[in-house]
């Protein structure tokens, strides 16, 4: 008599297998997602750097004089186009909320700014006087 079929012993070693192969699969997986969201963050926060930058350029005067600092919320730049609407976290999917741009003048005889992305980074000074 000729059955066709697999035997228990057949089945078992298949799934063995692809047990195996999901060990080895989902946590290389998992990880390459991580890292492409914090490559995500990183992007989204150098683009928000940039939008800060493009507003301090185009208002020269509500740049801070040497030795001081100032800072202009998201909602600014977003509403003055500088940013698109949908400003949000890939680590999480959620807005970043209290974000803002501090512009430091570092210099002293010429004018050196530094912009930072507050309150992620570190170098934000505590207050967050308007540049307006």
């Amino acid at each position: 008599m000729n059955k066709k079929g697999f035997t228990l012993i057949e089945l078992m070693a298949v799934i063995t297998i692809l047990v195996i192969i999901s060990l080895i699969i989902v946590p290389v997986i998992d990880r390459n997602v991580k890292k492409s969201k914090d490559d995500m963050y990183k992007i989204q926060i150098e683009n928000i750097r940039m939008a800060g930058q493009g507003y301090f350029s185009d208002n020269i005067l509500s740049r801070p004089k040497a030795g001081s600092h100032c800072s202009v919320s998201l909602q600014v730049l977003v509403s003055e186009g500088y940013l698109s609407g949908d400003v949000v976290n890939p680590k999480n999917g959620e807005s970043f909320g209290d974000v803002y741009i501090q512009i430091k003048n570092t210099g002293t005889n010429k004018d050196v700014f530094n912009y930072l992305v507050c309150p992620i980074e570190s170098g934000c000074e505590s207050t967050n006087q308007s540049c307006m």
